[in-house]
């Protein structure tokens, strides 16, 4: 029985990737590009699985034909999703490293000057190190990424329809929201919306952070009851086809407490001046720039990460920073280009005391940004429910 296909691109778009791969490898003067990250071989093959923990590799030569190596249990995900690409299985119980370097040989890829992505965080550090020893390769950061940065029109349009799906989990945790709420049950409904509107899997859970949690970066969910003038903050994405589009907001229970409005203010400000500053050629670094001054004069007291935004588009869990190698930061003096996606998360927080702040993401286009959230950028639920 065939296993049946499920497929987001059509196979011209994929061997366009991997063309573009191959060109920047040669640029690069890189024969063998090995890589293990998810996102990356999602990028150029197409393969999505819940299974991100398990070791994979796509071998893509300057000169031939790519390969997908991947254990055999996970076969039928092959079959159902890769494209452009043969797929070789190692059996149970043998050593995946040698399977790989073996059947390189006999392909004849092994050789020349072979790159091995160091750059993935679901890569173990003892498989990249058994890569760098058996295939006498070098470390090689970004290349997969860098192209990664400029979305097709079809993958525009997924983070467009990832982007409603993320607006209806907002929504409802907003609508959730009372005095006496806790944050598990915000986030239950946040969840809930997510999966009734058919988002897939996520790459990271709804980050619900009631009252003192709203200040201290990252925080989980812990029970933790809503107080009259409570901040809410809320961070969450939806899913099409692997692409996201992440938002933040803040909405207080009632009058916000002292100090809110205050944060509030500031990031919706920033935030804005992003939006009217990003266009395709200016420097990473200018709308950094640009954007640090107007935090400026609170900067002293509040807790920030001084990152503007991070590129968005293919994510796996833990998280959907799909390039954390090009923050809108002081820094970074690469150019913007028409397609890149950008999360903006630009919530200012009093350290472990409370937090406020939103985020867009944003589609550069040729005549500037457009953002893809419908919600208000304000503290107030009635805003949302109008």
């Amino acid at each position: 029985m065939t296993t049946p296909r499920e497929i987001f691109f059509e196979p011209l778009e994929y061997e366009k990737r991997v063309i573009q791969l191959q060109d920047a490898l040669v640029a690069s003067d890189i024969d063998l590009l090995v890589t293990c990250a998810p996102g990356n071989i999602c990028y150029l093959n197409g393969y999505v699985s819940v299974n991100v923990l398990d070791i994979m590799f796509v071998a893509v030569p300057a000169h031939g034909k790519p390969v997908f190596y991947l254990w055999q249990f996970e076969r039928g995900r092959a079959e159902s999703t890769v494209t452009g690409m043969e797929t070789v299985c190692w059996d149970t119980g043998v050593d995946p490293i040698e399977f790989l370097v073996n059947d390189l040989t006999h392909r004849g890829y092994k050789k020349g000057r072979i790159g091995i992505d160091t750059g993935s965080t679901h890569t173990s550090f003892d498989t990249v190190q058994q890569l760098l020893s058996h295939l006498e390769g070098q470390p090689t950061k970004g290349i997969v990424e860098k192209l990664r940065l400029v979305k097709s029109a079809a993958e525009q349009q997924y983070v467009r329809e990832a982007a409603a799906l993320t607006d209806t989990g907002v929504k409802a945790a907003i609508t959730a929201i009372d005095v006496g709420k806790d944050d598990h049950e915000i986030g239950q409904a946040a969840g809930s919306a997510l999966l009734k509107n058919k988002s897939e899997f996520l790459a990271l859970e709804p980050i619900i952070c009631v009252g003192w949690r709203s200040g201290a970066p990252h925080s989980p969910r812990g029970g933790t009851q809503v107080e009259p003038g409570d901040p809410v903050f809320i961070e969450l994405s939806g899913v099409r086809a692997r692409y996201h589009s992440p938002l933040m907001r803040t909405v207080s229970a009632g009058p916000p407490r002292d100090g809110l409005q205050e944060l509030a203010d500031y990031s919706n400000a920033c935030v804005e001046k992003i939006v009217d500053t990003i266009i395709p050629g200016i420097p990473a670094c200018d709308v950094a720039i640009a954007a640090r001054e107007v935090l400026t004069p609170i900067r002293d007291k509040i807790a920030f990460h001084d990152l503007y935004a991070y590129p968005v588009g293919i994510g796996f869990p833990p998280n959907w920073i799909e390039n954390p190698a090009f923050y809108l930061s002081v820094d970074n003096q690469a150019c913007i280009e028409a397609g890149m996606v950008f999360h903006l998360p630009l919530t200012l927080r009093v350290l472990g005391e409370y937090g406020a702040g939103f985020s867009e993401t944003l589609i550069v286009t040729e005549n500037g940004a457009e953002t893809l959230s419908t919600l208000p950028r304000s503290l107030h639920r009635g805003d949302f429910l109008s």
